[in-house]
């Protein structure tokens, strides 16, 4: 391609997931137009310019514009949401009878509490279980309220894209996540104008109460030593000493109003900021790039992509005047004894490669070890799996799989070649079903270098 091919945004996604759980078919000028986009591409990349081609022809979808219409819109009122809960959440703490607010309460309940909530969800990010909504209950829920309200709610892309897996599924559930930060960064908006708000229209006294009166003072000093430290060097007017903790003690009894010492609400409007919004902040900026990353990555190794793409691409790959690729290692699997002369034609016509060495193996193990990697090795252009349709044993061929990636790397193309012999020795097509069992084992590798091919006897020239 002489141009760069525009990036996946997540509306071309959904369209793409919608569009391919309710297409048809596939006319032949729209192959042809994806057949000539992935021209000189191989493995994730002509997947991700050629699947983007098979969507602009198609077009007659806005299930992603509904979609991302609908995020705006929950976005934006969840943010909405969570300034106005930021807000209350100071005017609850504030005690009218004492004229200010409990320090360790807001400290508690208003940072503490966020920190909780971060906590728990990097736990269950960590345990990893394994859902169909999301990485957590507020993106699962986020997730329905979109869809309803994007009208879609029964449209099929949602089960294609989360039960898939890899980088489509990824990409939406980071952009749910990024909602997720947004929604905490207005929060910690709302708590510091909240705050704000309250220093600036009244008079403001701020305190602490406890039984345990050396305990908790301990603590309390403690605390404000660790949460201001980021900024205790260049504003130490905004560090409460041991002094002003002291004083700012509540006692039943207390005739002698609260000092009005202004340490107190710099630190709490500092401790909110830098321990409340900057966490989020970052975590949102992750989110940000991780899902961007994620649409960058599309491998499309689902089991419906990967049938489309074999749709798309089978015979319009035979039609080019490309130059075969040379340096392929061709592995002759389990020793099915095809000659190579019979096979070479196919090889250079269909799969435009030109075999350079020419094994037998039955698995990859610890004995031929060094031996397949210096025959991978001489193989450049790519590996060659040549094996019997009729002989698939899926557990050996995970393991030569394996092996093969271990030793030539991830993006090394592997064309997996099945074909079965006639009573003299000849290869010839394979049977429906075991083309089936092939192609679903291939899909279940999920390698986006890794294409499966069947011999079919090639028609004389005209």
């Amino acid at each position: 391609m002489t141009e760069k091919s525009p990036p996946w945004t997540l509306e071309n996604l959904v369209d793409f997931e919608q569009a391919v759980a309710t297409s048809a078919g596939t006319p032949g000028e729209v192959r042809s137009a994806v057949a000539a986009a992935v021209r000189g591409l191989e493995g994730a990349e002509a997947r991700r310019v050629g699947l983007k081609v098979w969507l602009e022809q198609t077009g007659g979808n806005s299930a992603g514009r509904k979609f991302s219409t609908a995020l705006s819109w929950v976005g934006g009122g969840l943010c909405l949401f969570t300034l106005v809960a930021g807000i209350s959440g100071v005017h609850g703490m504030l005690d009218r009878e004492r004229g200010g607010i409990n320090v360790t309460l807001f400290l508690a309940l208003l940072i503490g509490g966020q920190w909780l909530v971060l906590l728990l969800a990097t736990a269950a990010w960590l345990l990893r279980r394994k859902t169909a909504e999301g990485f957590s209950g507020v993106q699962a829920l986020v997730g329905k309220l979109v869809r309803r309200l994007a009208g879609n709610h029964a449209d099929a892309w949602w089960s294609h894209l989360m039960d898939g897996g890899g980088a489509p599924r990824a990409a939406l559930l980071w952009r749910l996540a990024r909602m997720a930060q947004a929604a905490g960064i207005f929060f910690n908006v709302g708590i510091i104008g909240g705050l704000a708000g309250l220093v600036l229209v009244r008079h403001m006294d701020f305190y602490w109460e406890s039984t345990t009166e050396f305990a908790m003072r301990s603590i309390l000093e403690r605390a404000v030593e660790i949460l201001s430290a980021p900024w205790a060097s260049v504003s130490p007017d905004a560090v409460p000493d041991a002094a002003v903790i002291e004083a700012s003690r509540w006692l039943p009894l207390k005739q002698v109003p609260l000092p009005a010492n202004e340490s107190w609400w710099m630190f709490l409007h500092l401790t909110t900021l830098v321990w409340g919004m900057l966490p989020r902040a970052i975590l949102w900026l992750v989110a940000y790039q991780a899902g961007n990353r994620a649409l960058a990555n599309l491998d499309f190794q689902g089991r419906a992509h990967r049938v489309l793409w074999r749709g798309l691409t089978g015979p319009d790959r035979i039609e080019t005047d490309e130059k075969p690729l040379d340096g392929v290692l061709v592995l002759d699997v389990g020793g099915s004894g095809f000659e190579e002369s019979a096979l070479r034609p196919f090889l250079l016509q269909r799969l435009r490669v030109h075999p350079a060495l020419w094994k037998t193996v039955a698995v990859l193990d610890a004995g031929a070890e060094k031996e397949a990697a210096d025959a991978v090795a001489k193989a450049p252009a790519g590996i060659v799996l040549l094996a019997e349709g009729w002989a698939l044993s899926p557990p050996r061929m995970i393991d030569l799989h394996r092996r093969i990636r271990s030793s030539a790397g991830a993006d090394v193309p592997v064309k997996f070649l099945v074909a079965n012999a006639d009573s003299n020795g000849q290869p010839v097509a394979v049977s429906a079903s075991e083309r089936h069992e092939w192609e679903r084992f291939v899909d279940s590798l999920r390698d986006p270098a890794a294409e499966v091919h069947f011999f079919e006897t090639l028609q004389p020239a005209l």
